[in-house]
């Protein structure tokens, strides 16, 4: 799993200056389109803003540019990376999350859930991708239980930093280890 650390996306995300967050991904990405990390961290943020931003408070954000630009990262990574554990495994997660961010929604649920298994089966022993594919079916809640054990050990390891990426997979899974 990569390092999730980038000191000045995670400095502008942890101070709320979303634009000037979206501003820096979106040149990087421009400068360097190839590059697994901008791609990544460009999607999970447009991602994120969308689905937070209530519950945040965010507001003065193009959040129609927020989505379009979603979708064609999310486009550009289909079509580039579908053999990357990472790449799945991240953006397996929201879009079956959220698949109607993304078009119809049980198409995009059904699609999030394969990427999220096609990184476990090119990972397997990697618990953050056991853990999101498992977890991407309904199971009784003691049984997650067990799995989220599993994945709070390496919590701290997998998602350094302090970016919203970090961040959340940190409190959604320290959350549901105590369920």
């Amino acid at each position: 799993m990569m390092d999730w650390r980038w000191t000045e996306v995670d400095t502008l995300e942890s101070e709320g200056k979303w634009n000037e967050a979206k501003s820096l991904l979106i040149k990087n990405w421009n400068q360097n389109p190839s590059d697994l990390k901008t791609v990544i961290r460009l999607g999970f943020f447009c991602w994120y803003i969308l689905a937070e931003e209530g519950p945040l408070g965010i507001k003065d954000v193009d959040f129609d540019e927020l989505e379009t630009v979603l979708r064609q990262v999310t486009d550009f990574g289909l079509a580039n990376f579908m053999t990357n554990e990472d790449f799945l495994w991240c953006f397996g997660y929201i879009i079956s999350l959220f698949p109607y961010y993304f078009g119809d929604y049980e198409y995009w649920e059904e699609k999030g859930i394969s990427m999220l298994k096609r990184a476990y089966e090119l990972s397997p022993d990697e618990p953050v991708y056991k853990y999101s594919y498992l977890g991407s079916f309904h199971s009784p809640k003691g049984k997650r239980k067990d799995e989220f054990q599993q994945v709070h050990a390496v919590l701290e390891d997998r998602f350094q930093g302090e970016g919203i990426l970090s961040e959340y997979f940190k409190s959604v899974w320290n959350c549901w280890h105590e369920i």
